[in-house]
């Protein structure tokens, strides 16, 4: 039998980097897949980067604003899995929805990683005021009304991860969101937070069982904290401080930034409702935060 060929969208960021370790680790890995990482640029550092970690993989120059030529080249695609990044998200996802549900394609699954937004049911109509989560609402939407219009041909999975724990990586931007959180909410409320390891691990499981992921909608996180939460588990795991920026730096940004404001109004008033629970039943292995900091972040604890 031919092998599977994922075509995972994103594939030099965090969450494709994930998908694809977990595509090449799954011991149920059955048929076997081959793997298409799709990069802007394939003679970029970061697509080099990606093919030293990743050598069986195979690198796609190309476009999901204009996927036309990377299905020319590829005609026997039959799994994506999609990621967006603000903004314009819904221009980098409708262009390849179509081409993949296009009249001879022969794509038969597509795994979309979109954001939580107040549990499983309640996030199908749920936009939030934030611009960025309010367009993955709209591109889920958009792809499991392209997908039924296919009279079941082509199956869809819709991934839902909150808070992202390797925001907190070593680095200023890491600094940055950790003083975010601190001046952004309440220091008792918890929020949920899900590791890029974990969305790869959903990911693989949707991408080589589709039938068994074909119309799952579900979010993903692995812990729930508040931030004093985060800093004492900090403080055991690496030994020292969570490192913050500046105070005012994180003010200025909640009050000039209108989509940082947004979303930290959101978070203080609905926030994310992931079934953590549940998701230990399906992912014994789901990491907390302390895990994540162990085995998965640039913190570099063993």
């Amino acid at each position: 039998m031919a092998p599977r060929k994922i075509l995972v969208v994103g594939a030099t960021g965090q969450q494709g980097q994930a998908t694809i370790a977990a595509l090449q680790q799954s011991p149920a890995r059955e048929p076997a897949v081959e793997i298409l990482g799709l990069t802007r640029s394939a003679s970029s550092p970061k697509a080099g980067a990606l093919k030293k970690k990743f050598p069986n993989i195979t690198l796609v120059e190309g476009d999901t604003r204009a996927p036309g030529p990377v299905f020319d080249a590829h005609p026997d695609i039959q799994s994506i899995f999609l990621v967006t990044a603000p903004p314009e998200e819904e221009s980098q996802a409708l262009p390849l929805i179509n081409a993949a549900c296009s009249e001879g394609s022969k794509v038969d699954h597509i795994v979309f990683s979109s954001v939580e937004r107040g549990g499983d049911d309640i996030s199908w109509s749920m936009p939030t005021p934030v611009q960025h989560f309010a367009a993955k609402h709209r591109i889920e939407l958009y792809l499991r009304d392209a997908c039924e219009k296919s009279a079941g041909t082509i199956r869809w999975t819709i991934l839902r991860p909150t808070g992202f724990m390797d925001n907190y990586n070593p680095g200023s931007f890491g600094s940055l969101m950790a003083s975010l959180w601190a001046k952004g909410m309440p220091a008792d409320q918890k929020m949920q937070l899900v590791s890029a390891h974990d969305i790869g691990v959903f990911a693989a499981r949707a991408m080589l069982d589709p039938q068994e992921w074909n119309g799952k909608a579900i979010g993903l996180a692995g812990c729930e904290m508040s931030f004093e939460d985060v800093r004492t588990a900090f403080r055991e795991v690496v030994k020292k401080e969570l490192p913050m920026t500046w105070a005012v730096v994180a003010k200025g940004v909640l009050w000039w930034v209108p989509e940082a404001k947004t979303s930290f109004e959101w978070f203080r008033e609905c926030g994310y409702r992931a079934d953590i629970e549940e998701l230990r039943k399906l992912e014994p292995g789901l990491q907390d935060f302390k895990a994540w900091l162990k085995e998965s972040s640039r913190w570099h604890v063993q």
